[in-house]
């Protein structure tokens, strides 16, 4: 349905409340990944290996997590894609990673007690050690398999056009940056209620998050087969089609009479005629086929070049996420707040700015005629500059200010981050893979950028001291970060096909 059509029929505000309540797996997300990465597991980690370690191990567990990352988001998808069942194709995948997530978090918060007596790095014990690796596995896997089917609603979602991209992919954005802001807040809880406490309140939040999510999409069971586009129902309201399994053959594509089209709002029904692709049915065959063809949305001239670009902002986001808690400690500490709390305020001014612009820039974006480039280069550019300021910064209030500026310019990117991936994927039976392998863009950076800066800060974190520089480690670190930033803002400007 066009945008004048759906704005007609649902109102603005209405419109931009459903779309919101169809996200809201994404702010259970994002409360967990700010939350989990940046100061639960660092925390846990020190407290079980000590400082001299700290940044090796998290580093490593970082390695293992990107590379269950890489390889089930692309398979899920693939899987997703020819489900069949009463409950749709991507909600059971849903579903299920909600319910695995939500046990693994309670799992993590008894890998490690801040309760305990004694020294950071005098509370390990083989089974610590041993239940926070299963844990994190649980988690890694729980967490791809809700997000990945989630990803695939986004690109389906019936009531978002192509031409309102943009601002789905806005409030997408806000909805992630309102999950740091309550993932900043859930943080405040570690030192004084403990890890069991809050870990047991993530999993609350992003289970209630899911579920919204789950049961506010509108997605018909799935029979082996899809409406496509160009064949959609032209009958002024959204519609469901209902097609017998016995009147499909072997094609592709076919045309056919439907067994009755269900009209949303009149609640009537009429036969019509709707074009349908039949998917392959999910054996080894189909399986070790598309296996060997995973990688072709890499074919595509502007997708190659969005993943790539993604990936260097993520390793840039990640390397400033999983080590700021440590850069907090070591850096700008103040007295009377645990580093806990400390870092947990940081994301404050983040979260403010980033909302805004999140919300404005996605709409300017569809209202421009759907530009994205030039919001995409300056986001990146303005980060890569922030990053050189902190990488000289030892005041809590100056890091504030730097802070506030660098959420304004990530909620740029944020607000356009589904959107211009979702302008160049084709419309296919390989939506869920497709973008199972571009998130791959968002965790294929543990493998380098996380062990890589663990390294590097031990490693020049060390050798500062021998020299004089206390905070060398930081400062390589921040410059790396600004590195990451620039390449992805230049290599924005090859897109083809994105305005």
């Amino acid at each position: 349905e066009s945008k004048d059509h759906i704005i007609a029929k649902y109102g603005w505000i209405y419109w931009n409340f459903l779309v919101a309540c169809t996200c809201t797996l994404q702010l259970g997300a994002s409360i967990q990944s700010l939350v989990y990465y940046s100061i639960l597991l660092p925390a846990q980690i020190l407290d079980l290996v000590g400082d001299e370690k700290k940044g090796s191990y998290l580093g490593l567990l970082m390695l293992g997590g990107g590379i269950i990352a890489i390889v089930s988001p692309p398979l899920i998808g693939m899987i997703s894609d020819r489900h069949s069942s009463r409950f749709g194709r991507r909600r059971p995948y849903i579903v299920g990673g909600i319910l695995l997530n939500a046990g693994a978090l309670i799992s993590m918060g008894f890998a490690g007690d801040n309760g305990s007596e004694g020294e950071a790095g005098t509370n390990a014990t083989p089974w610590n050690v041993a239940l926070l690796i299963i844990s994190f596995i649980l988690i890694c896997f729980g967490y791809n398999l809700m997000v990945t089917a989630f990803n695939a609603t986004v690109f389906e979602n019936p009531i978002v056009p192509k031409d309102m991209f943009g601002t789905s992919s806005g409030i997408i954005g806000a909805l992630s940056i309102l999950g740091f802001g309550i993932g900043t807040a859930l943080g405040t809880m570690v030192t004084p209620f403990g890890y069991v406490s809050t870990y047991v309140v993530l999993a609350v939040l992003t289970s209630i998050a899911g579920f919204i999510t789950v049961c506010t999409y509108k997605e018909e069971r799935s029979d082996g087969y899809e409406v496509l586009p160009q064949g959609r129902v032209e009958s002024g309201s959204q519609s469901y089609v209902s097609v017998s399994s016995s009147e499909l053959n072997d094609e592709d594509d076919m045309l056919i009479i439907a067994d009755s089209v269900s009209h949303a709002e009149t609640k009537t029904e009429s036969e019509a005629q709707v074009r349908v692709r039949r998917f392959e049915k999910l054996s080894w065959k189909v399986f070790v086929k598309n296996l060997a063809d995973m990688w072709s949305p890499f074919k595509i001239h502007d997708f190659r070049w969005v993943f790539i670009s993604r990936l260097f902002i993520q390793m840039g986001v990640y390397t400033v996420q999983e080590f700021l808690f440590y850069w907090v400690e070591d850096i700008i500490p103040m007295e009377g707040l645990s580093t806990a709390t400390e870092t947990s305020f940081l994301f404050i001014p983040v979260g403010l700015t980033a909302f805004i612009s999140a919300l404005v820039v996605g709409k300017l974006s569809d209202a421009l005629g759907g530009k994205r480039k030039v919001f995409l280069f300056w986001s990146c550019m303005t980060m890569a500059l922030l990053s050189i300021l902190l990488s000289v910064t030892e005041s809590y209030v100056i890091a504030m200010i730097i802070f506030a500026f660098f959420g304004f310019a990530i909620g740029v990117f944020m607000s356009l981050d589904y959107a211009i991936v979702c302008d160049v994927l084709p419309d296919d039976e390989h939506v869920a893979r497709n973008l199972g392998v571009w998130h791959i863009s968002i965790v294929l950076p543990q493998l380098f950028a996380a062990p890589l800066a663990g390294v590097i800060l031990d490693a020049f974190q060390k050798l500062g001291k021998q020299t004089g520089v206390g905070n060398l480690g930081y400062i390589v670190l921040f410059v790396s970060t600004a590195f990451y930033f620039i390449v992805a803002a230049l290599l924005f400007k090859k897109l083809k096909g994105v305005k």
